[in-house]
């Protein structure tokens, strides 16, 4: 007795339904880029309410000179894919008291627009450790004093702050 996978009786052609090679393809009638339709057809104001941003640190207080542990959450609220136009191929930027990635001296960073996808209702986390220091010159870093310091995450497009696309804490360093 044959067994089925030694037929051609899975090969038909002719039926509509039955995947082809052409389906393989990204460009196939039949495939749908979801994040480009979300984005075309969800109004703008949506897919900004759509993203929640959030920093946060494992404390609110600090030796001088101890490391602070960074945790970044962007999370799409929505079950349907969401993109947000970038005015960087850097899709999101930290900064310490306005201080971008804690350093005074300008990244070079491509001038071109890029975009943030999420799937749908996807979470995407990431991880930075900020020691205390802020780059004054390229190689040279000086140490922060004790105070106050405010920790604030940003999608990089225009406007994020009125768009509901930054969060910020603040922590306290003490000696």
């Amino acid at each position: 007795m044959r067994r089925i996978y030694e037929s051609r009786a899975l090969e038909r052609g002719d039926e509509p339904f039955t995947p082809s090679k052409a389906d393989d393809d990204k460009n196939s009638r039949r495939t749908i880029n979801w994040d480009a339709f979300s984005h075309a057809f969800m109004p703008k104001a949506l897919r900004n309410r759509a993203i929640d941003v959030s920093v946060t640190t494992n404390r609110d207080t600090y030796e001088l000179g101890e490391p602070v542990r960074i945790g970044v959450e962007f999370r799409n609220r929505i079950p349907f894919p969401v993109r947000l136009r970038t005015e960087s191929p850097n899709v999101w930027t930290w900064a310490v008291d306005g201080f971008e990635a804690a350093s005074q001296v300008p990244r070079d960073v491509p001038d071109r627009l890029d975009a943030f996808s999420f799937s749908r209702s996807e979470r995407k986390r990431f991880r930075r450790e900020w020691p205390q220091r802020i780059q004054v010159e390229p190689g040279e870093w000086e140490s922060v004093d004790t105070g106050t310091y405010t920790i604030e995450v940003a999608i990089a497009c225009e406007n994020a702050e009125e768009r509901g696309l930054t969060d910020r804490t603040e922590i306290e360093i003490r000696d």
